[in-house]
C-alpha cells in the first residue's frame, strides 16, 4: 500500500462510519411540539389556546397545554425529501397536510438559530407548531 492509500483509507472509513450512525430526526414523531400561532382559510390569525402535538405510529394527538381538550387523528407519510417531510393528515374528522421542516431565523442579537416546525393544515384552519432540535 502507498503512503497515499495509508492516510485516505482510514479517513475514509472515519467518514463513513460516521455519516452512519446519524439519526434522522426530521419527523413529525420523537419531538415535543408548541403551538406557536393559528389562521383560518383567509390567513386572519385565530385565538386559540396554547397547544401541544404528539405523534406516534400514525396516532396524532393534538391537546391543550393544560390538558383539559384533546383531538386526536391520523397521519402517514406522504413524501421526504432532504430539507421536509409532508404527512396525509385526518385531525377531527378532516382531512388535511403535515409538513415537518427545520426553521432558521435570526434572534434578537442576529444569531442564528434554528428549530423544527410542524404545519398542520386543515379546510377551515393552519396551526404551527414548532420543537427544539435538541428534542
Amino acid at each position: 500500500m502507498t503512503g497515499k492509500w495509508r492516510i485516505l483509507l482510514p479517513l475514509l472509513l472515519i467518514f463513513l462510519l460516521a455519516g452512519c450512525g446519524k439519526e434522522d430526526t426530521l419527523a413529525i414523531e420523537g419531538h415535543n411540539w408548541t403551538s406557536t400561532q393559528a389562521i383560518d382559510s383567509t390567513g386572519d390569525p385565530i385565538d386559540l389556546p396554547a397547544l401541544t402535538c404528539a405523534a406516534q405510529d400514525g396516532s396524532l394527538s393534538v391537546m391543550s397545554a393544560d390538558g383539559n381538550a384533546q383531538q386526536s387523528g391520523t397521519y402517514s407519510l406522504a413524501q421526504r425529501d432532504a430539507n421536509s417531510v409532508f404527512y396525509a393528515l385526518s385531525l377531527g374528522g378532516e382531512s388535511g397536510t403535515a409538513v415537518v421542516s427545520t426553521t432558521k431565523y435570526a434572534d434578537e442579537s442576529d444569531e442564528q438559530e434554528s428549530e423544527y416546525t410542524l404545519i398542520l393544515s386543515l379546510p377551515d384552519q393552519t396551526v404551527y407548531f414548532r420543537a427544539d432540535l435538541d428534542d
